[in-house]
């Protein structure tokens, strides 16, 4: 804006003190240049570069202007520049469209020239100045009086033209920009999901780590007491067994190893979970789905659980969450149980999510129907009224591929 404001008052301070600025009008340039310099990012040759095709742009585009004028007006351009009527406003309209035209066009050819993805809308915009150019050119003759009965009805017809092709490439320009709003918001919605799909696999790699480290810590210390028993130290040992189960009594606890790394994770995460909300907490195993990839059956692990527990918690009866995954036949499958305050399908039947966090906002659904997807799986959800409660229903299939 600061920018803007002041190319506006110079331009303005100019044309108040003087009908031609000549060489006083590289001014123009430096002012684009100098805010190039402060609130842009490049090199400082493009922006000078730039900056001096602006002023040339300017030159030619009122020079052009003038021409057409001398040859309507049969007047010489000192007698233009005097004239400060509708002559000279519909001048200055003109000029400012073609310079425009000129502009959109040169900046064009320079991207291409250093490699840069030309945008439609370059070209687009270049027409559309162009074509205002045009319909300025074409209301002063309009106006002048020197034009028979027919040839004004031909530049009637013809201005009526350029009008629609304006309206017809402004209709493509908002096209444009509405494809790459939308193409914006799937970039950034991608690149959302990813980040928050690092973050949940960073966090289950680390769960699954501590795991690991607390394994290997356990089995260090139980040998050391089994050895301190077969000294027969026996009070040694006791106080050695009472020291680590007051080490362990606020760890995480660690569920039967599944075979699957990322699935010991998740159900890692979510047994520490529940037990600070105090959530009733439930899994069985049936085989080891060693063929689903750690990361893959983590993250689709994960969000089933925290998405059953996040429902649990406003719950002030019944808090229960429950999953069951078996291998059999090729098939990994998987159901997910928890109880829900109310149904679901009634209350919000599309599904949307409900977290506060709003910008993670179905994430966790979109990540479970892409894994579900890569192994060529099935995905359903229902509700099933219990004695006391009622409990919200995920079931899925995963094909395992028969490569591995």
């Amino acid at each position: 804006m600061a920018g803007f404001l002041t190319y506006f008052v110079t331009v303005t301070l100019l044309n108040r003190f003087s009908r031609f600025e000549g060489v006083i009008g590289l001014l123009y340039g430096g002012i684009l240049f100098l805010y190039s310099v402060v609130a842009l990012e490049g090199k400082r040759t493009d922006f000078l570069i730039i900056s001096l095709m602006w002023v040339i742009i300017a030159l030619v585009s009122s020079y052009i202007m003038f021409t057409f004028l001398g040859i309507a007006t049969g007047e010489g351009i000192g007698a233009l520049l005097k004239n400060s009527g509708d002559l000279r406003t519909y001048s200055a309209l003109a000029a400012a469209a073609l310079k425009f035209s000129l502009g959109r066009i040169i900046l064009a050819v320079y991207k291409r020239r250093n490699k840069i993805a030309v945008q439609l809308e370059d070209w687009t915009m270049a027409g559309m100045f162009f074509l205002l150019f045009v319909l300025a050119l074409g209301m002063f003759r309009m106006e002048s009086e020197e034009l028979s009965q027919m040839e004004r009805y031909s530049l009637s017809l013809q201005i009526m033209g350029v009008m629609f092709a304006i309206t017809v490439i402004l209709n493509m320009f908002y096209r444009i920009l509405d494809k790459y709003r939308k193409e914006k918001l799937e970039r950034e919605y991608l690149d959302e999901e990813q980040h928050l799909q690092a973050e949940q696999l960073n966090e289950l790699y680390k769960i699954g780590r501590q795991a690991n480290h607390m394994k290997h810590d356990m089995k260090m210390k139980l040998d050391t007491i089994s050895r301190i028993l077969e000294k027969g130290e026996y009070k040694e040992a006791e106080l050695c067994i009472k020291r680590l189960g007051s080490e362990w009594e606020n760890c995480l606890e660690v569920p039967t190893d599944t075979g699957n790394e990322g699935l010991n994770a998740a159900l890692m995460k979510a047994m520490q979970r529940c037990k600070e909300k105090n959530i009733s907490f439930h899994y069985v195993v049936f085989g080891q789905p060693v063929e689903i990839e750690s990361m893959d059956m983590g993250s689709l692990i994960d969000n089933l659980l925290m998405n059953g527990i996040e429902a649990c918690e406003d719950i002030g009866g019944k808090r229960e969450v429950g999953i069951v995954i078996r291998k059999e036949n090729g098939v990994v499958e998987i159901e997910a149980e928890n109880t829900i305050k109310q149904s679901v399908f009634s209350t919000n039947p599309e599904m949307v999510s409900t977290k506060k966090d709003s910008h993670r906002h179905g994430f966790g659904l979109d990540t479970i129907r892409k894994i579900v997807e890569i192994y060529d799986g099935q995905y359903s959800f229902w509700e099933d009224q219990g004695e006391d409660s009622l409990w919200f229903v995920q079931n899925i299939y995963l094909n395992i591929p028969k490569t591995v």
